[in-house]
This record gives structure tokens, sequence and C-alpha cells, in this order.
């Protein structure tokens, strides 16, 4: 086959200007693998110069394009094939899929239908009809996925025991009994989750997420600390055209209100309702991060006392980045809160930091990590206790492993430790915990 010179001039532009780029994330994650594809592509690139009429070549290029995310790149080159010799079935359903891949599916559509045109073998059909089935799926509105979860926990502190020896009252020390004080324990953790997401057909791409879950959490032996949690969230996202907020310069800025009700009994009586609404501002700055800036309110009402009802307002301000080497995720997260009650020794100022680290490991597991740190200072002494401050710290580690399409296996390990001036709010605990998911209901 031989190529126009106006066809070969518009190719090495095109290829000159995607040699370096990457729109989606490489189907591999060992970066010396992928350093190593980067140079082979670049090494093809070279050669096309030489001989662009070469269709082996031209194929090599466009997939060690897709292999290393640079999707666009891969289109580019089949779409000029195309220009040339529009009657090339196997690059219009490439064509397709990677369209697909992109989220086009208004052309993904057009070149996955034309392929059946020439009559391709039964397993091509069969492909092309499993893509444009998946289209239709994801131009409906309404997008749900459920998650179920089973599994276990072992905790060091089943009984919420105090990690103190005594307690001071007054002028008085009492003796904190061996009975009151942490205790290990075993329980079974039960969780279900549906999330739905509406596609609002807007022009910038405006949806809303609706969530809720329920989760329970039943001890062998200390089953008066049996914990059920309801969750329900509506969130709102507006893709902005524009940053309303010039000292962040940000790119595609999300400005997202949304509204959380939470519910939790405490062996199978109601200790807690809340109700949360936030309005959150996101987007990606300069220097590649995301960064989200968060104000809420928090209406708390408690079954065991009303003198602890109250509010929570606060705000917190958060970044993310990405370590392209192994393909990390890590950030912090910086709180400030204050909470004001129907008594005034429960008002506190409440200030946290967070720090999160994630990345990909072999055999399709994924490590996550999370420290967080919180000090709160009430504003009046406690009767009979004095006065009150607490400092939180708690760090995680998670490794979840995909086993097939719709099973995983989630395994937790969690260090809590709650101090206080006033030794019956010092806790201590370690937890570990294994947890089976399934998410592919129908």
């Amino acid at each position: 086959m031989k190529l126009s010179k106006p066809f070969l001039s518009i190719l090495i532009a095109f290829l000159s200007m995607h040699s370096l780029a990457q729109n989606v994330v490489p189907t591999i994650s060992d970066p010396q693998a992928l350093e190593v594809l980067e140079k082979k592509k670049e090494q093809t690139f070279q050669k096309l110069f030489k001989d662009p009429t070469n269709l082996s070549l031209l194929f090599e290029y466009a997939n060690l394009s897709i292999v290393v995310g640079d999707l666009e790149g891969a289109i580019g080159v089949f779409e000029q094939m195309l220009i040339y010799d529009s009657e090339l079935p196997r690059i219009r359903l490439e064509l397709g899929v990677l369209y697909f891949r992109l989220g086009a599916f208004a052309l993904a559509n057009n070149y996955l239908k034309s392929v059946k045109e020439f009559n391709p073998p039964p397993e091509v059909e069969a492909k092309v009809d499993q893509f444009l089935e998946a289209i239709v799926s994801a131009e409906e509105p309404f997008q749900w996925q459920q998650n179920l979860s089973i599994g276990f926990k072992r905790t060091t502190n089943g009984n919420s025991g105090i990690n103190a020896d005594f307690i001071e009252i007054g002028d008085f020390l009492l003796e904190v009994d061996q009975e009151s004080k942490r205790q290990s324990d075993r329980s079974s953790l039960y969780n279900y989750s549906l999330s739905i997401d509406q596609d609002l057909n807007h022009p910038r791409g405006d949806n809303i997420q609706y969530f809720f879950s329920y989760g329970a959490d039943r001890f062998d032996t200390y089953t008066q600390f049996d914990v059920q949690s309801n969750v329900i969230s509506v969130r709102r996202n507006f893709n902005l055209d524009e940053n309303f907020f010039s000292f962040f310069n940000l790119e595609d800025p999300v400005f997202a209100p949304n509204i959380n009700l939470l519910r939790v009994v405490l062996n199978r009586q109601e200790i807690l309702r809340s109700g949360r609404i936030s309005l959150d501002y996101s987007g990606q700055l300069d220097n590649g991060s995301s960064m989200l800036f968060s104000y809420y309110r928090d209406e708390k009402i408690f079954r065991s006392g009303r003198q602890k009802n109250g509010r929570v307002n606060g705000i917190s301000f958060g970044q993310s980045y990405v370590w392209s080497g192994p393909q990390a995720l890590y950030g912090y997260k910086i709180i400030l809160e204050n909470y004001r009650a129907n008594t005034d020794y429960e008002f506190y100022e409440n200030y946290g930091l967070e720090f999160s680290y994630s990345q990909p490991l072999g055999e399709n597991w994924q490590f996550s990590s999370k420290y967080s740190y919180q000090d709160k200072s009430h504003d009046k002494n406690y009767p009979l206790f004095g006065a009150r401050h607490d400092q939180m710290e708690s760090v995680r580690f998670n490794m979840l492993k995909s086993i097939g399409a719709c099973w995983s296996l989630n395994l937790g390990l969690i260090f809590n430790d709650s101090r206080s001036t006033i030794s019956i709010y010092k806790r201590r605990a370690n937890n570990f915990s294994a947890q089976i998911n399934y998410q592919c209901f129908k």
C-alpha cells in the first residue's frame, strides 16, 4: 500500500504532537516496564520517519500507544489510515473500542456499527454487539451499583474499656476495676451499599449521586456494644465553566452541595441521629494536584442526653498528588471545626490533620493508608471532672485485592489511641478485619 504525501505530512505531524501524551491510565503498573515501552514507542516513531508507508510500524505504534495510555495517539493513527482507505473493518473496530474507553459513545457507536457492513466473522460481530450493548447501558440516565460485604473483626477493646488505672473525681482517686478496662473480642461485620448516578444530560456533564448504606458490627461476647448504622446521602455536582475563586486558579472546577443523614443504633437502641449539609469546591491546580475545599454544618441529636445535642460548623481543605513512578496517590487534609451544644461544657473546638497514601501492588493488590490526628478542647470545665482536652490518633492500613470482575478481598488494620485529661474518656484499640465483597448484582 502506498500512502500519499499529504497523508504522510498530516500523520507525522499528528504523531509528533502525541508522541509523549497520556490520557488514560496505562494497562501496566510496573514503572520499569512502562519506561521500556515508552522508549520502544519512541523508537518506532523514529522508524516511521524513515518508512512512513510501513503498515506494520503504524500498527505497532498504535498498539504501543494504547498500552502506555495514549489512546488519542492511537486514534489519530487509525483515523488517518481510514482517510486513505475507508474499507478497513479491523481499524473501525479498534476505533470503536478506543472511543468507548474514552467515553465518546456517539463516535464509538458509529464506528462499531460500520464494522457490520463488511460481514465480519461471528466472533467479531459478537464483540461488536457486546460493546453496542455496553454503550446503551452507559447512556442510561441512571447508573447504579450495589455492594454486599461480609467478614469479621478482631479487636483489643470489644467492651469499650477505659485505658487508665484510676479516675479522678474532684479530690478523689477511684481505681478502675479490671472488668472496666479494655477486653478483646471478635465480631461479625455485615455491610450493604447502593450507589446511584443520575446523568442530567447537561452540556457540562452535571450529575446527581445518591447513596445508601447499612452496616452492622455484632460482637461474640460484649453484645451490648453491637452497633448498626444507616447512611443516606445526595450530592449534586455542578461542573463549572470557569473558576469563580481566582486565588485557587483551578482547572475543571466542580461545585457540589450535598446532604448526609446518619442514624446509629447501639444494642437495638437508637443513640444518635445526624444531619449534615456541606458545600464542596474542587478542581485541579497548576501543579497537577487536586484540591477540595469544604464548608459543612452537622446537626446532632443524642438520645441519651439532650445536653449533648448541638451542631458542628467546620471547614476543611485538602490536596492530593499523583506520584507517577509507582502510580501512587498521596495527600493531606486540614480540618477546623467547633461544636455548640445545649450545655456550655459540651462546647469545643477541634483541629484535625490527615495524611493518606495509596498505590497499586502486584497480583491485583491495592494498598492504602491514612494517619489522622484530632485535638479537641472543651470551653468549660466538666462537672466534677474539671477541664477536658482530648487528643485522638489513628493509623489505618488496607489491602484490597480484586478477584475476578465481581469479587474482592479487603484486609484492614487500625490502631486507635484516644487520650484525655479526664480518665473515663481514655481509650485504646487495635483492630484487624477481613471482608469479602460482591458487586455484580443485576
